[in-house]
């Protein structure tokens, strides 16, 4: 039998790039965790990967905590402000629970929250949802990815 461990570490970013506040992590309780040279406080929380598209992209995903003033400010303010979610999911060795890889590092954009009495679901969607947030404000040019079809048809030979 294999046994496995995971925490994630997460940061809230504004459209800047900034890391705003501090970071949290979810395994290690009662502590302070260092990685890739930020300190991350130990916040009881789950993610969900979310769902993807028949395309295969992930398009959302959910932070879910316990409903309490704290949380329920801080998902609020990340809401009005429009911040990002950086997540970077981390394999733990399981017997000295030492970070050992990285397993997924990703950026999301925070869209809305809900609550109830138990707990506090903030929304998270795809950066790229240009249409809802113009997040972020890039476009394609040839500059960034080189030539670029101008036409939806596609020629094989």
């Amino acid at each position: 039998m294999s046994a496995y461990a995971f925490v994630n570490y997460v940061r809230f970013k504004d459209q800047s790039d900034t890391y705003i506040g501090g970071g949290y992590q979810n395994f290690f309780i009662n502590e302070e965790r260092s990685y890739g040279g930020a300190t991350y406080s130990y916040a009881p929380f789950a993610l969900s990967s979310g769902s993807g598209s028949r395309g295969g992209e992930r398009s959302s995903a959910s932070l879910v905590a316990g409903t309490n003033r704290i949380t329920v400010s801080l998902f609020a303010e990340a809401v009005q402000t429009k911040l990002m979610l950086e997540v970077k999911t981390v394999s733990l060795d399981p017997l000295t629970f030492a970070d050992e890889a990285l397993v997924a590092s990703e950026l999301w954009r925070v869209a809305s929250y809900e609550m109830d009495t138990t707990r506090v679901i903030l929304k998270l969607t795809s950066p790229l949802d240009a249409v809802k947030a113009l997040v972020p404000r890039r476009t394609l040019s040839t500059a960034l990815a080189g030539a670029l079809p101008t036409s939806g048809g596609l020629v094989v030979s």
